[in-house]
Parts: C-alpha cells; structure tokens; sequence
C-alpha cells in the first residue's frame, strides 16, 4: 500500500449476544463453548494487528453493558488487547434503533457485522447500504429469495462489499474436501449426508426470540446446505423436510421443531444428479460432552469420504464437570507459547478477518465482483437461501417436495 492508502477500517458491532461477546441468560449458571463471544475477540486482535481502527457495538439494551465491560476487562488483561470500545445506546438505557446511530456516526471506511437474530438481519443490512457500510451478517442472511435479491441489488449499485459469516467454508477438512472434489478425486458425486444438532441449552439462550419464523435449520442446518453448493457448486433441483417436536415445547414451551431433515436433489456441473440429506437439531442433552455433534459424509464415483467435526482429538474429563470434547480449531482462546493469543488459524477468527481484509481493499479499490465465487459473499447465499425458503414452505405442506428455478 502506498503512504495515501486507507491501512485500517472502523468496526461497528451489531448485537452483544452469545456469538458477539459471549453474554447469554445462562452467565453463572453453564458454560458455553463461546463464553467470551467469537466476534468481538476477533475484532480485539485485529485492532492489535493494525487492521482495526475504532471499534464500536450497539445493542438494543444498553443493560448489557455492565457485564460487557467486565468481559472487556478479563479479555484485555489475559490477552494484551488494547483496543476501545464505544457502546450504543448508554449503558442501563434502551433503543431499538441504537445501530441506526451508530451507522451514522462511524467514520469511513466503515464496516459491520450483524450479530442478531434472523428476522433483524434484512433492516439492519439495508441500513448499512444506506450509509455506505460494507457489511458480513451471521449466517443465514436472510431466509426469503426475493429479500436476498432485494439486498444483493443495493448492495452491488452501492458499491459494497457485502459477505456472510458461513465459516464452515474456512475449516482446513472442508478445504481439503472442497481441493479434492474440484481435482477429481471424488469422481461424481452420488449422495452426502450431514447431521449437526446442538446442546437443548440453545433453547435457553435463545428462547426470548424464537417464534414459528425461526427454526433450526435457518440457524444450523444451513452450514452443511451452503457447505455442499459451495464446494460443488451444484444447481438445486427440488427439496423435501421433514421435522419433529418435543423438547422444545415441552420443557421450554417455544413452538418449534427439535429436528428438520433436508433432502435435496442437485445437478451438478457436469450434469450429473446427485442427493444430500441434512439433519439439524437443537435438543441433544445438556450434559453432552460438546456443544454440536456435527459431521459430513459424501459418497462419490471413486470413493467414500468421511469428515468427523465434532471429534478434533481433544477430551477431558475433570473432577466435578465431567467429560469435555473442546474443537481447538473453530474458536478456542488461548495464549500461545510467547503469549500472544493463538487465533490464527482459526476457522472463526478466519471468517472474519477475511471479511475485514477485504472490506478495506475494496476501500482502496478492489472491486467487490473479484470475491465472487471465491467467499461466501451475499450473492453467493442464493442457492442456500432458495433451498431453505423451499424446506419451509415444505414443512408447511406436509413435507411435499418443492421444485426449483434457480
């Protein structure tokens, strides 16, 4: 970069929940695998690398702020993080629009990430567009077809680099498997299957919001869907779902389904059909070992692959916690041996300092089309967004199977 370059770009956090910084209704009560948040932490480092300029959050209930703070204290003084954070709206105080300000008032070149439940992410997207933000949301960016397209049309006349957070895409075994397919090592795909259910605690911590427009295949089930187009970039053909309740309504009285499965039939670019079928959930006992159970299979021409994601090779069992499965490689903090936090090759932390580097070159000129069918750009959601409009209109019709156009 020459001396006139922009070398840093300002931050605003959208949402000060689990993923952002870790707070959750279960604080004092249970653990999580993301007590410190992922976001935020990430932010923190690459403010400290020199990427990162101010850093902002805003929030709809500033109450949450006080316990923030103290998080903000136990992560700078662990890992040497220097970075300030300016906070909307004041602490103890309550607004709604807290990110409409904070999109106003932060300096270019800007970028944000969206951190909040789905059926927020279209307005807070639109509002970043509008004030010429460049913007990632956390997967899925929105769950209706003509929304996506809606946004991907402002988004590209803005001029903005627009992405979402499906960080599976960074995990070094589905790199590998995504080199592999791409060499024709797999031959023709034939079948995969993905299952990835989640701790029942999920309900907890997100049964404020949840309602009958939220299910867990927009919040989970969607890795894997994404994962299989992006790596095969295959053409959906039809798709069926099916589900089932019972732990959701019956111990936490919230209206949705434990399980949906996805059966989707795929053309792919050679014109070869091929099928996946996708299980998610979110009602796995709390006392499981790891917070998801996750794992991809894939049959092919030339062989049959599996990927265990659950397991990395990492157990304890400890006096008083019982037995613990930890996944060092999405999101664990800690120091490395000069002291320094190991984030690096991290498949969170990856995710979002993508996002960041190429915010800011595209704030010095890259063209936002150059990361088109290499990230996970918003344009790149259409496939995973017209799959999961299907499986719910699916649902809603007895699980019929539902073709599409795309």
């Amino acid at each position: 970069m020459s001396i006139n370059d922009k070398n840093k770009i300002n931050v605003l956090i959208i949402g000060a929940g689990m993923y952002s910084t870790g707070c959750t209704v279960l604080k004092g009560k249970k653990e999580t695998d993301k007590d410190l948040g992922v976001v935020l932490p990430s932010i923190l480092e690459l403010h400290q690398q020199g990427l990162v300029g101010d850093i902002y959050i805003a929030n709809r209930s500033g109450q949450k702020f006080v316990d923030l703070k103290k998080k903000l204290d136990i992560m700078r003084s662990k890992f040497g993080w220097t970075g300030k954070v300016k906070l909307f709206p004041n602490q103890n105080e309550s607004n709604p629009n807290a990110y409409k300000e904070a999109l106003k008032k932060i300096s270019k070149p800007a970028a944000t990430i969206i951190v909040t439940p789905d059926f927020l992410h279209k307005e807070m997207m639109l509002e970043a567009i509008k004030n010429k933000v460049h913007f990632m949301v956390v997967k899925p960016a929105v769950t209706k077809l003509r929304d996506l397209e809606e946004i991907i049309s402002k988004q590209k006349k803005a001029g903005l680099l627009g992405m979402v957070d499906y960080h599976k895409v960074y995990d070094e075994a589905n790199l590998i498997l995504k080199e592999d397919y791409e060499s024709g090592k797999y031959g023709d795909i034939q079948h995969i299957f993905s299952k990835q259910t989640q701790k029942r605690d999920m309900l907890a911590i997100f049964g404020n919001w949840l309602d009958k427009s939220v299910n867990i295949n927009h919040y989970l089930g969607s890795h894997y869907i994404h994962l299989v187009g992006f790596i095969t970039k295959a053409i959906p053909l039809n798709v069926r779902a099916t589900s089932q309740f019972g732990v959701a309504k019956e111990e936490y009285s919230i209206d949705t389904e434990d399980l949906i499965e996805t059966q989707i039939i795929w053309r792919a670019k050679n014109g070869s059909l091929f099928s996946s079928y996708h299980l998610a959930g979110w009602s796995d006992p709390s006392e499981t070992s790891g917070m998801t159970y996750q794992d991809i299979h894939i049959i092919g021409t030339k062989g049959h692959i599996d990927s265990e994601q659950r397991f990395r090779g990492l157990e304890t069992v400890l006096v008083d916690k019982g037995q613990s499965i930890i996944n060092p490689y999405f999101f664990h903090l800690h120091k490395g041996l000069l002291g320094n936090p190991e984030l690096e090759g991290k498949y969170g932390f990856k995710s979002i300092k993508t996002f960041v580097k190429c915010a800011l070159g595209v704030a010095n000129g890259i063209l936002i089309d150059d990361f088109e069918d290499k990230l996970p750009t918003i344009k790149n959601s259409r496939t995973v967004t017209a799959i999961l409009e299907a499986a719910d209109k699916s649902l809603a019709n007895n699980s019929e199977i539902i073709s599409l156009n795309l």
